[in-house]
């Protein structure tokens, strides 16, 4: 993973926390919608951060 993606990763999960913790009786349906495209931009990099992951313990064993 590139620095951009780590930061990139966090800020979105500092996002997606934000909307479920903070918006209880103020929820807008603007959020199901943002909180969708968190998931799948996670969901998206969580797999470069797998994929990264690999390639470290394969060099180390190597």
């Amino acid at each position: 993973m590139t620095d951009r993606q780590v930061l990139r990763y966090t800020q979105l999960c500092k996002r997606r926390m934000d909307i479920l913790l903070h918006s209880g009786a103020s929820w807008l349906p603007e959020y199901e919608a943002e909180l969708k495209s968190i998931d799948q931009e996670l969901k998206e990099l969580s797999e470069a951060k797998e994929a990264a992951h690999k390639a470290r313990e394969r060099r180390v064993k190597a």
